[in-house]
């Protein structure tokens, strides 16, 4: 997965360049991916100059890179080895294609880069407190934004808003008609939620909650996606439900964190304190506190796992915590608080192994250090392009 990230944004710089919509900066990392092989300089001149061919819609309607390029595959004569855009300007057919034809013909070589001073010199400053919420009537508020520090709700709900929390009273809900907020947390954010019955929520970048604003008389559900750690208010009468990918964790009273971003095929929930029961279609299992659930989108049993589960919700003290984590998901972290594009001019790089704490209200540069110094890996920074090499 690590490696079609890569190639992927690799692809998308190519693309994205035949429209004429570079940077400075991504149009460097372009040309120091052509120059390191002769493969990645034969492959880019194949696609500048091959003539173009229409693309079904279908195809720039797919997310599913395996999915489309068999789809692709039957529409090429055995010979052809390179396919054209018709419309260049559909930038998410490009994306799609070249990344396709990357994966598929040639692996990313490397091209050892000199630092210098320049990793020091960079500052690139952490996430901070900012989100979106939206009412249940279509209006968003930039919470960062917002002078007066409440809210008023269509049902009388008071929402107050101070300092990165925002925060429900609790009231009579109205039955015959549930009211729902969402709060969106953009990469290189966070942000903090009370729900109406006290649960504390704490929302990690790109990440997102869709809540009622009162919960109904039998149960509290809401839905997730990204990274969301809940301490969630005890009530026997009334279970609590986050709905995240297909995957249903029940509580009474408790604490987990959950992972389950967009671009993940992945539902990870590690348990703090109390119990939860996990269950999608058929399937379900109970975990105790320090033991991790995972599952997959196309499996339907729960894999289970003995872990120390606070060390998976530190991002929530401002921490960032790695064990034997690879370079892959460390960057990938990194990017979404960091707000920062990686690209990896070597792919066995990503695979990589580091463990690593320090507090991710530094500049980046502070764990970047700390892993250049392994004599492991490089990294090169210009503008918000992180670029990584073997040393």
């Amino acid at each position: 997965m690590e490696n079609l990230n890569t190639e992927y944004k690799i692809a998308q710089l190519i693309s994205r360049e035949l429209i004429d919509e570079l940077t400075t900066e991504e149009l460097q990392v372009l040309e120091d991916w052509k120059e390191s092989s002769v493969d990645n300089k034969n492959l880019y001149e194949q696609i500048k100059q091959g003539e173009k061919r229409k693309i079904r819609n279908a195809y720039v309607q797919s997310l599913d890179k395996k999915a489309a390029w068999v789809k692709i595959r039957e529409e090429i004569k055995p010979e052809r080895k390179v396919i054209c855009l018709k419309e260049w300007s559909l930038r998410i057919a490009a994306v799609l294609i070249i990344g396709v034809l990357i994966a598929s013909l040639y692996h990313i070589s490397t091209k050892d880069i000199e630092i210098g001073q320049e990793l020091a010199e960079i500052k690139i400053e952490p996430g901070s407190s900012k989100a979106v919420l939206q009412l249940h009537n279509g209006r968003t508020i930039q919470l960062e934004n917002v002078k007066s520090d409440s809210i008023l709700e269509k049902d009388g709900t008071i929402i107050s808003n101070q300092k990165g929390k925002l925060a429900y009273a609790s009231g009579q809900a109205n039955h015959e008609r549930i009211l729902y907020n969402q709060v969106k947390v953009p990469v290189g954010g966070e942000y903090q939620l009370t729900l109406a019955d006290g649960t504390r929520v704490w929302l990690n970048s790109d990440s997102e909650i869709k809540y009622p604003v009162q919960f109904s008389e039998d149960k509290r559900k809401v839905w997730v996606a990204g990274e969301v750690y809940f301490d969630v208010t005890h009530n026997k009468q009334k279970p609590f439900i986050v709905d995240v990918k297909d995957v249903e964790i029940e509580v009474l009273g408790t604490e987990f964190n959950v992972e389950a971003y967009h671009d993940q095929n992945t539902v990870t929930t590690s348990l703090v304190e109390g119990s939860v029961k996990l269950s999608k279609n058929n399937e379900s299992v109970i975990i105790k506190p320090n033991q991790q659930a995972i599952i997959s989108k196309h499996e339907i049993q729960f894999a289970v796992r003995n872990v120390d589960a606070r060390k998976y919700a530190l991002w929530k003290d401002g921490v960032f915590y790695f064990k034997e984590a690879s370079l892959g998901t460390i960057m990938e972290k990194l990017e979404r608080w960091y707000d920062v594009k990686v690209f990896f001019m070597n792919q066995s790089v990503t695979n990589k192994r580091f463990s690593v704490e320090v507090k991710r209200y530094e500049d980046i540069n502070e764990i970047l250090n700390i892993m250049s110094k392994t004599e492991k890996v490089n990294f090169e920074i210009k503008s918000n392009i992180i670029t990584v090499t073997n040393k």
